[in-house]
């Protein structure tokens, strides 16, 4: 009896697993190709912005409210910056981004006098070094679209201004100012809102294309400055990645 016993457990073994391997064969394929969204893993990247620059410029009402005069046709400025960032997954739909930042911001102005050849031309630039903070809500795998907001505090690093200018005479003269004093604020806060687009390969490199709006919400000059200036930008990205 005993034997009897073990063959019919033995035959109920075999039928429980013929049933789940048939299970097993009879399941659908994995649906391929298509969006797949999966947590994205640890990146860095290293970033060039090409950036058009605008300010806010309005007279300082605290201190001597002085009239913008010429300054007030100041026209926006095209200028670069360059940026190392990391970024890492927070599940599949969000992401964090941070990295270091040499931003430059500004803005130009020229002038010829119609009643002669003489003419001045000057730019000004504002260099920092920040460290941005993003948070993004992306979508995708290997290739990935992406909308986020963050701010940025700024270390003031220096001011150039870059002038040019013509005589009557026919002399033409230029003069670099390099400017590091307390006429600037130490540091300047922002935020930023972006929205982009992210290829990576097999092998973990990729690309990364972006628009980014800038916004400056302290001011530029120190407190006794006649003026308060706020520079912003609207910026194009190239970046390359590489997982981690």
């Amino acid at each position: 009896m005993n034997k009897i016993h073990l063959l019919v457990w033995v035959l109920n073994l075999i039928a429980v697993q013929h049933f789940f391997g048939q299970l097993e064969i009879n399941q659908p394929a994995a649906k391929k190709g298509g969006w797949t969204t999966q947590k994205m893993p640890t990146q860095v990247s290293m970033e060039f912005t090409r950036n058009q620059s605008f300010r806010s410029l309005v007279p300082n009402a605290e201190f001597l409210n002085t009239p913008l005069g010429e300054r007030a046709n100041e026209t926006p400025l095209n200028v670069w910056s360059y940026g190392l960032g990391i970024q890492t997954g927070l599940g599949k739909w969000v992401r964090v981004e941070s990295g270091l930042l040499w931003l430059q911001q500004g803005e130009q102005y020229r002038y010829n006098d119609p009643n002669s050849d003489s003419s001045l031309s000057y730019t000004n630039k504002y260099r920092y070094l920040g460290l941005p903070l993003a948070l993004n809500i992306q979508y995708g795998s290997s290739f990935r679209v992406f909308l986020g907001a963050g701010i940025a505090p700024m270390i003031f690093n220096r001011s150039i201004q870059q002038i040019n200018w013509s005589t009557a005479l026919g002399a033409n003269e230029k003069e670099t100012l390099k400017i590091k004093n307390n006429d600037y604020s130490s540091a300047v806060f922002q935020g930023f809102v972006q929205a982009g687009m992210q290829y990576t390969g097999e092998r973990g490199w990729g690309m990364i294309l972006k628009a980014v709006y800038r916004q400056q919400f302290t001011n530029t000059y120190g407190k006794y400055n006649a003026y308060i200036h706020k520079a912003n930008a609207l910026g194009f990205t190239f970046g390359i990645s590489k997982t981690w």
